[in-house]
């Protein structure tokens, strides 16, 4: 662009896209930091090559002009409406007026018409990313007229390709400086996690005569993340209880509720409460937490004794039954997540094992793993077929090896071994009308199962105890109620339990001879062994025991 083709135009060349341009800018410049060292040298060529005194490397943000380097005079900033080289942008190549004052885009700037200088012969070559985003120019200027050659110009132009080098490698510096402190953060953040989950993960399981356990914990390294997967095992006076869940989420907020989980279950387990009702009192008590994770958990709780088992599910993968017989689910009808909904209900299901069997929990990292359709389910399904009669170690590290292979998500299991219900012990159960027939059902009942068992002797005795428990179930709900016996040989004990809908507990009291009632568990506490309650959701079970024979 010579001198008179400059002056000949009239048309004012807008900045398109500011926003964008002033985004790339932010991106590439650092203008808290010093200026890359090597601009020094880029306006010492640039003056060389051009012939002109003065040369500096510009960029223009949303208000100022900010000169990163300079040659021929000191660094000093403008605003940016005061700006030649502002003007310049919009014209998306390089500019050059040979005199100024007979420029019409130049000749009122307050750098040419003495205002701020007396500048007479400029050219600026914008500074353009690889978009066409110009984050300044580098320019050069004389008070003296003079024009550049169409050589002097290519190579200002060069130049300006390299400033936008420079800037772009310190960009990748900074970027790449950027995701190593990211990931630093991400793995100390990891750390911190894994030892909290780690510490709250039970590090011996209890075992008993009838029940082994083996566990397998995989930590997943994608991002170096935790995940918030859990176990734990909880015998208590009737059943041996399992749980296997997992926290929504990878990073130590996870883990942090997984603990805190895990510890609510074990306790409303140990108060004795049914699956159902575990599943049902951690729910609510997530909705006081703070934050909107949400978990996944599965119960089992098994009656050695019996070979009973209930499941519930809260969103969770059921449990998978692999010996004796083919492999095949514990169904029972998942209820939501932990922390969803508010007054969430958990169905449960009861199943019995009459022999030695082997179940599997697991988390779903176990199958989920990067493959198509449902490969992962299969695979394990296929794998505890193959080694259903295998050790118990080496049957765990083989089901997890393909989650291992991957490491895509935590995955957790627990491989239970039963040994099947105690020789001798006999159960049954039977649902009373909840009317005045219950009683008389529930005698009549326990007649005909104490004769099938050999066991009349304590008859009457035993009559006595079913009566005051069915009459106190009946009298306090009005709804039906559930008799259950049971007779343990190796104790030798007739255990008597009545469930009903309410959860206040029984209590003995004293009574006047002319007392109508009251007497109930008086009698009950006389006649039997010992007696006592178990919570069972938003009921209960009445237990007495009675030594036979």
């Amino acid at each position: 662009m010579n001198g008179a083709s400059s002056a000949r135009s009239t048309e004012v060349a807008p900045v398109d896209d500011e926003s964008a341009r002033l985004a790339a800018l932010r991106e590439y410049v650092d203008v808290a930091a010093a200026p890359p060292h090597e601009l020094q040298a880029v306006v010492r060529l640039a003056r060389k090559v051009t012939g002109m005194p003065n040369a500096v490397v510009n960029i223009i943000d949303d208000q100022l002009q900010r000169q990163l380097a300079t040659e021929g005079f000191d660094r000093a900033d403008c605003a940016r409406e005061d700006s030649m080289c502002y003007y310049s942008l919009g014209y998306g190549g390089l500019v050059h007026a040979p005199d100024a004052r007979r420029d019409i885009r130049f000749a009122a700037n307050p750098w040419v018409d003495g205002r701020l200088g007396r500048i007479r012969s400029y050219a600026a070559a914008p500074l353009l990313t690889p978009e066409g985003l110009a984050l300044g120019t580098l320019c050069v200027f004389d008070e003296v007229s003079a024009e550049l050659s169409d050589h002097q110009r290519a190579d200002l132009a060069d130049l300006a390709q390299l400033v936008v080098s420079i800037f772009d490698r310190e960009r990748r510096a900074r970027q790449t400086a950027s995701r190593e402190e990211q990931l630093l953060h991400a793995n100390r953040a990891a750390e911190t996690a894994r030892a909290i989950q780690l510490a709250l993960l039970p590090h011996r399981l209890p075992e008993t005569a009838a029940v082994r356990l083996t566990s397998r914990y995989l930590p997943g390294t994608d991002g170096a993340e935790v995940g918030g997967d859990f176990f734990d095992a909880i015998p208590t006076d009737r059943a041996f209880v399992l749980s296997m869940g997992d926290v929504q989420g990878h990073n130590a907020a996870a883990a942090a509720l997984m603990g805190r989980v895990r510890t609510a279950v074990r306790a409303y387990v140990s108060e004795g409460h049914d699956p159902a009702a575990v599943l049902e009192r951690t729910n609510r008590l997530m909705q006081s937490f703070d934050g909107d994770l949400f978990a996944t958990c599965c119960l089992v709780s098994l009656d050695e004794g019996t070979g009973e088992v209930v499941v519930a599910s809260a969103g969770h993968p059921v449990p998978l039954l692999f010996a004796p017989g083919p492999v095949r689910e514990l169904d029972v009808e998942p209820g939501p997540p932990l922390g969803v909904l508010p007054d969430a209900t958990f169905p449960q299901a009861r199943h019995r094992l009459a022999a030695r069997s082997r179940l599997l929990l697991y988390t779903d990292g176990l199958v989920e793993w990067p493959r198509d359709g449902d490969a992962g389910e299969e695979t394990l399904e296929l794998a505890l077929a193959e080694m259903a009669g295998a050790p118990a170690e080496l049957l765990a590290d083989h089901v997890l090896a393909p989650a291992r292979r991957t490491k895509h998500d935590d995955a957790a299991l627990l491989v239970v071994d039963y040994a099947g219900p105690a020789p001798g012990t006999r159960e049954t159960s039977l649902v009373l009308p909840a009317d005045g027939r219950a009683v008389r059902t529930a005698r009549d009942y326990l007649r005909s199962t104490l004769q099938a068992w050999d066991l009349v002797d304590r008859a009457d005795e035993a009559e006595l105890v079913v009566s005051e428990l069915v009459t106190n179930a009946l009298l306090h709900t009005g709804s039906p109620a559930t008799l259950t016996l049971r007779h343990d040989l190796a104790e030798s004990l007739l255990c008597v339990g009545v469930e009903d809908t309410s959860t206040q507990h029984p209590q003995p009291r004293e009574t006047t001879d002319d007392a109508t009632g009251g007497r109930g568990m008086l009698i009950v506490q006389m006649v039997a062994e010992r007696w006592w309650v178990a919570p069972r959701g938003d009921g209960k079970t009445v237990w007495a025991d009675l030594l036979v024979a």
